[in-house]
């Protein structure tokens, strides 16, 4: 092979190398280690988890329960929200968990997480249910610029990965899920009693 050849492939081999680096810079991996959506006592010794779906019957049923039960315990119980979306069943699902991350990082995700829940038998027979995630947003005095760049940013996308990563080890096979200091709740009953049940043993416990 000629001093010329050799030249010509050492310059290509530079060339792809320039290349790869420049793309790893320019489009790092985001990662995330999923949502910190929390409510209550930050320090308690007892956390409950819900992994939801925004699209789901059976979320949209436990919402008003689990709201009550955040509020009764809200001094003693730590509270999380994670996103837990089945877009194979619920088309928008997904879309819902964006907005709703795209607005905690505005410091304002259990304001659109609530909104988002009490208006799904509207959105979800719309064809565009942005419209209504944008008004829930303004309702609310999100900065709407921020927003929109957020729910299609790769770390929202991240976060939502993680959380539907962390539900699937749990054992989630279902939404809502349930997990009590990392534990999964089998067929938690939908009643503000059956939930009280559980925290309090588990705050007894904690003891």
């Amino acid at each position: 092979m000629g001093k010329g050849a050799l030249i010509s492939i050492g310059a290509m081999v530079a060339i792809f190398a320039g290349l790869l680096v420049f793309t790893k810079t320019t489009n790092p991996e985001v990662t995330s280690e999923g949502s910190n959506n929390v409510y209550g006592k930050q320090d308690s010794k007892v956390t409950l988890t819900e992994y939801v779906d925004f699209q789901c019957e059976a979320c949209y049923a436990f919402y008003p329960t689990v709201k009550e039960v955040k509020e009764k315990y809200k001094d003693k119980v730590k509270f999380q929200i994670k996103n837990f979306p089945i877009s194979s069943s619920h088309q928008f699902a997904r879309r819902a968990a964006s907005y709703a991350e795209a607005a905690a990082m505005q410091g304002k995700f259990f304001e659109m997480h609530d909104r988002i829940f009490e208006g799904q038998k509207m959105w979800e027979k719309s064809k565009n249910p942005e419209e209504y995630f944008d008004d829930y947003a303004k309702e609310i005095g999100l900065d709407m610029a921020k927003l929109k760049e957020d729910v299609a940013s790769p770390l929202v996308n991240a976060v939502i990965n993680a959380d539907l990563a962390e539900v699937k080890k749990l054992g989630g096979d279902g939404t809502p899920t349930f997990a009590l200091n990392g534990k999964k709740i089998e067929n938690p009953e939908n009643t503000v009693d059956a939930f009280t049940l559980v925290l309090d043993e588990a705050l007894k416990n904690a003891e």
